[in-house]
């Protein structure tokens, strides 16, 4: 276990931060952290130098708040001291306030919800949306503008599009949203058509900006997909706004009463949301690719936490693969769904 701590230090050590690097460790500024609706808020960190990055692809966050300025090593990541004892002796057991303070000790993933760059300055505002449900995100809350904290990123692969797609259907629920912001400022770049299909509980949990009437035809009445030139379709739980029922079942009747050529599904949101969403893209004869959200530990392919099942098509058994890693994007049909 010490062993992989330290390896993870080093892989972290190794990023270098620095312009040219297609990722690495950086000190982020918060220029922003507003709510968006109930337990949902948008955190806007400017970052400088920050590589490309792609929709799907996520960062891994430290919340540190006031990180030291020169994000060195130690604020980055906390120092493993070598550990010897006897055989037959108990371990030594760990008491460091790292271990031990009101801190989270690892870093937490969030998806890349938007950026926009200042070529000029050199400095990129990341935009990420989260929802306030533990205790990194409830200290994440409390950052004012001007705090400093650690991100690590930008990690993963993101979403590719296919030469023959036409139209692309982008279905978001919950914190699996953002990503499906960022592809549609994409696909509006590269000239492709898309509709948003986005799903929660209940309204006051719809992580977006409502500016239109909400009905059972896609439109552009939310703020975000709308800059995008995005029509959106929203179903909810309970039905208190747009369409009653899961998001997966508005994609469906969708696609049968308007069979779109040459569609491709993106999506993101809770596992059994995205299982569902491969199902109706397999029934309609669309390729379907989602972003997983599995628990992450380093973000790097170092702990080994994140791996899921996963057989090509073609292939005669499944092996693991890392969902930070080898994804977090994957095409739905070589995932072999828990």
């Amino acid at each position: 276990m010490l062993a992989r701590m330290m390896q993870v230090s080093e892989n972290v050590a190794s990023l270098t931060g620095q312009a040219g690097a297609n990722r690495g460790q950086f000190l982020a500024h918060v220029a922003a952290n507003r709510e968006i609706c109930r337990e949902h808020l948008l955190l806007q960190l400017r970052v400088s130098h920050f590589p490309p990055s792609e929709p799907g692809q996520f960062v891994q966050v430290l919340c540190e708040p006031n990180a030291a300025s020169d994000a060195s090593e130690a604020a980055i990541a906390p120092a493993y001291p070598e550990v010897c004892w006897e055989a037959g002796t108990a371990p030594p057991m760990f008491h460091g306030p790292d271990l031990l303070g009101a801190a989270p000790y690892l870093r937490r993933p969030f998806s890349i919800a938007g950026r926009r760059d200042d070529t000029v300055s050199g400095y990129s505002e990341i935009d990420l949306i989260y929802r306030v449900i533990g205790k990194t995100t409830g200290l994440m809350a409390q950052l004012a503008v001007g705090d400093n904290i650690s991100i690590l990123g930008p990690l993963g692969h993101g979403f590719s599009l296919p030469q023959e797609m036409t139209t692309a259907l982008l279905v978001g629920g919950g914190v699996g949203i953002p990503p499906m912001i960022y592809l549609a400022e994409k696909l509006r770049r590269q000239k492709v058509k898309a509709l948003a299909f986005i799903g929660a509980q209940r309204a006051n949990l719809i992580p977006l900006h409502i500016t239109g009437t909400v009905g059972l035809e896609p439109a552009l009445n939310v703020r975000e997909f709308a800059a995008f030139d995005t029509p959106t379709l929203i179903a909810t739980d309970d039905g208190s706004l747009g369409q009653k029922g899961f998001v997966t079942q508005a994609l469906q009747q969708y696609c049968q009463s308007k069979p779109p050529n040459g569609a491709v599904v993106f999506c993101c949101g809770p596992t059994p949301m995205m299982r569902a969403t491969a199902l109706v893209a397999a029934e309609l004869h669309l390729p379907c690719y989602a972003s997983l959200e599995q628990p992450m530990a380093c973000g790097m392919g170092t702990c080994q936490s994140c791996v899921i099942k996963y057989r090509p098509a073609g292939a005669e058994d499944w092996v693991y693969k890392l969902t930070c890693k080898d994804g977090p994007v994957f095409n739905t049909t070589d995932i072999l769904w828990q």
